[in-house]
């Protein structure tokens, strides 16, 4: 790992203690045993590190994403991607089941997705630019993305007839309420998870037409 690679995750790690505005730069520069100008030659201001942060996870949340077909639209207008309407119209649900926990389980195990969560939730309380960050990422585009996403299978006679923003919230609103506790009460991780699939199986059987 490069002095570059080194700075980014300790910075995470910081930013995920005390949130944007409650860490420096000396914060960041005395656990790694560098001084603040040799963070200086790396990264012009602490924004800057917090901003590629940003795109880091933004890269990896799309990797993931892609593998289980969630592709989100550009634009409030944007049709969604045929591909995902494809993928979902013809899935089980046992197959809907995992792409759901495979994203829970992304973002509640590996220790980066955990710590930039932290950082934005601590964050969101700083600024108002970072509250709005927060809500896009957690809430908007997910249940922006579902909305699309039922639009079109109700359309397609896939799942029963709905208003497709409330069907977007019945369905995200419980997974990211066990994400919440997971993240409060870690030894409930199994409960959770387990409420999680119980959710899910629940939902499908209820929308898919027969």
């Amino acid at each position: 790992m490069n002095t570059k690679e080194q700075i980014l995750e300790e910075a995470l790690r910081q930013f995920s203690r005390k949130g944007f505005d409650g860490t420096s730069m000396s914060d960041i520069a005395g656990p790694l045993g560098i001084s603040k100008a040799a963070l200086y030659k790396h990264f012009k201001s602490k924004q800057q590190i917090f901003d590629r942060i940003i795109e880091e996870s933004e890269e990896k949340y799309k990797d993931v994403l892609d593998k289980l077909s969630v592709h989100y639209p550009d634009g409030g207008n944007a049709k969604m991607n045929k591909k995902d309407v494809d993928v979902y119209s013809g899935i089980s649900a046992e197959g809907l089941c995992e792409n759901v926990l495979t994203f829970v389980r992304f973002s509640m195990s590996d220790e980066y997705p955990k710590q930039v969560r932290r950082m934005l939730t601590i964050s969101q309380f700083q600024s108002n630019e970072l509250s709005k960050m927060y809500s896009k990422r957690y809430v908007d585009d997910m249940l922006g993305y579902d909305e699309k996403l039922f639009e079109q299978l109700i359309k397609t006679g896939v799942i029963k007839n709905g208003d497709p923003k409330a069907l977007a919230a019945m369905f995200y609103a419980p997974v990211i309420m066990y994400m919440g506790i997971w993240d409060r009460e870690p030894k409930r991780a199994k409960e959770c998870e387990k409420a999680i699939k119980d959710h899910v199986e629940q939902f499908f059987n209820m929308t898919k037409l027969c």
